[in-house]
This record gives structure tokens, C-alpha cells and sequence, in this order.
């Protein structure tokens, strides 16, 4: 866990994780580690337009392109699907 200045920035990053926990569906853990993936890239990114060259990498959002729906359907569990 990172260190905090205070108690104030621990709850606003706390806050963070779980709205993007909510609206992702997964677990905060996952949540934060997308969050943690997300800003790692971002910081590379920037390092490399400082020093005036072109990152390979392309920018990466905390939405993945492959999110389905949260709902029953989605499950494998086809007798529970009822119309």
C-alpha cells in the first residue's frame, strides 16, 4: 500500500478505486492494479515526449475494450437465463 501525506489523500484515492470498481464490475484490487497499470504507461508516455521522442506505446483507458454487460446472460449457467 502506498504512503499517504494524510488521511484526507488516502480516502480521495480510496474513493477513486472503488467508483472505478463500481463502474468496471471487478474487485477494488483489480480496479487499482488497472489504475497502477494505467498511470505506469501514462508516466512513460510523458517521459518520452519530454525528452522529444515518440513513445510505441499506445495510451491506454481504465475502461477495457472488451467489457461486457454485467448481467445474467453473461453467465454460463443457461437455465438461469429466463425470458
Amino acid at each position: 500500500m502506498p504512503r499517504f501525506a494524510s488521511k484526507a489523500d488516502y480516502y480521495r484515492h480510496h474513493r477513486k478505486v472503488m467508483e472505478l470498481a463500481l463502474e468496471l464490475g471487478v474487485t477494488p484490487i483489480e480496479a487499482e492494479a488497472r489504475m497502477k497499470v494505467v498511470e505506469a504507461r501514462e508516466e512513460h508516455r510523458a517521459k518520452m515526449a519530454r525528452r522529444g521522442l515518440r513513445s510505441d506505446l499506445p495510451p491506454l483507458s481504465l475502461r477495457p475494450d472488451d467489457q461486457q454487460p454485467n448481467d445474467f446472460r453473461r453467465w454460463d449457467a443457461s437455465w438461469m437465463a429466463r425470458d
